[in-house]
């Protein structure tokens, strides 16, 4: 039987498994995060997806959509109730649009139900808020090849 502060620090890997998972351009990795059934939702930006599947298919299609991206996540909280949990995120993300080339730098929130599932800990739904946006000077940006990645053993897979 896990305790209050293991769940909470399976939760919080589970965020920190999302984040790494869009640095290194892993779809897979991102929707693994997810309950199987699991929705996303950006307010503003379309309807809901709703399953695993369907999930891969639009974060494939962020891949292509992104040239650069790159989130990290700051503060969080947790509030567990037995096998579920709600948790809010803060994070930023740098990114190039790739039609454009148009470099962003972006503010936003997820919000985020979480469920204890056989395999462990899985996002049932994620809000994620923009909540400021801004275009950055291109040539103000240098980009860099991204490294060769260690295995991390133990991250949610599909």
């Amino acid at each position: 039987m896990s305790t209050a502060a293991d769940d909470e620090l399976a939760i919080r890997s589970l965020a920190a498994a999302y984040a790494d998972a869009v640095n290194r351009r892993d779809a897979e990795g991102m929707a693994a995060v997810l309950a199987p059934d699991g929705i996303i939702e950006k307010p503003g930006h379309g309807d809901p997806v709703q399953g695993q599947s369907k999930i891969l298919k639009r974060y494939l299609r962020l891949q292509r959509e992104r040239s650069f991206l790159c989130q990290m996540i700051h503060s969080g909280v947790v509030h567990l109730d037995g096998d579920k949990a709600t948790a809010r995120w803060w994070f930023s993300e740098t990114k190039q649009v790739a039609e454009s080339g148009t470099w962003m730098t972006m503010i936003g929130v997820y919000q985020d139900e979480v469920a204890r599932l056989p395999e462990g800990w899985r996002f049932a739904r994620r809000i994620q808020t923009t909540i400021m946006e801004r275009a950055l000077p291109a040539e103000q940006v240098t980009r860099h090849a991204l490294p060769d990645f260690l295995t991390i053993p133990g991250l949610p897979a599909l």
